[in-house]
């Protein structure tokens, strides 16, 4: 249970999509769950392209709530220029899955970058088929992205790496609560959303302009954006971003 941001391309005022994002660590909406208590404060993290664009990198993984945390505003305006991909993760840790470091996200593999919302049941048995090294406490979302990261990695045409990541999306047989995630090579954004149930929480929508594109878990609201220029994503569909300017693909399946 978690919030994602997704931003690729070139968009004017990223940094504040990302402070307005950072409020959804406190502010963010929460699954209509008896006892459930509010905020996304469990551990939080950032990936971006690489500088040589080959590739995404780890910027940092931390716990706690990202409110709250002077390396957020940091990371943010580090940067002398926007990076072409960029990824942020707030966690609201499962109950079954350890609050720790090693489970905050993003995870990194074989040059993608992965953030999930959703919980996956006997996630481990989805690692059966995969060999990548585990680096969490056991987060059922790296058994997701190692599942996911399968014949994905080196497909170079858009289509068929789409067509794969249906394939895998619709053998899964292990229950779930969402599998909504955006994985990202640096050169390519892949967004799934596939919610099995609280689906105005398990939601997930894009803003796009002519030279970059912005996904998030909710509607982010800036001074220039209201929450009209937002497409929700539909349920059980994957949304592929690629080239410069950005072109977007939407599959359903």
């Amino acid at each position: 249970m978690c919030r994602l941001l997704g931003i690729y391309g070139f968009v004017d005022n990223w940094q504040e999509f990302l402070l307005q994002f950072q409020q959804l660590a406190e502010k963010g909406k929460i699954p209509d769950i008896p006892n459930i208590e509010p905020g996304h404060v469990d551990g939080w993290g950032m990936a971006s392209v690489k500088s040589d664009n080959l590739g995404m990198e780890l910027i940092g993984k931390y716990l706690g709530n990202a409110l709250a945390a002077p390396e957020y505003k940091e990371k943010v305006f580090a940067f002398s220029s926007q990076p072409q991909v960029f990824l942020c993760h707030l966690r609201k840790a499962s109950p079954t899955i350890r609050i720790s470091l090693p489970n905050s996200q993003p995870f990194i593999a074989l040059n993608w970058a992965f953030i999930h919302n959703g919980t996956v049941y006997d996630a481990e048995t989805l690692n059966e088929i995969t060999s990548y090294p585990i680096t969490s406490d056991h987060s059922d979302s790296e058994y997701y992205f190692h599942y996911l990261l399968k014949d994905i990695a080196e497909e170079r045409k858009q289509e068929r790496l789409i067509q794969k990541l249906i394939n895998h999306l619709t053998r899964i047989k292990v229950n779930y609560s969402a599998l909504n995630c955006i994985l990202s090579n640096g050169s390519e954004m892949y967004i799934i959303r596939s919610a099995a149930k609280h689906h105005e929480y398990y939601s997930l929508f894009y803003y796009q302009t002519n030279s970059g594109v912005v996904v998030c878990s909710e509607k982010l609201s800036l001074n220039h954006i209201n929450e009209s220029y937002w497409n929700e994503i539909p349920n059980q569909s994957v949304l592929s971003i690629t080239d410069t300017p950005p072109r977007i693909k939407l599959v359903k399946y």
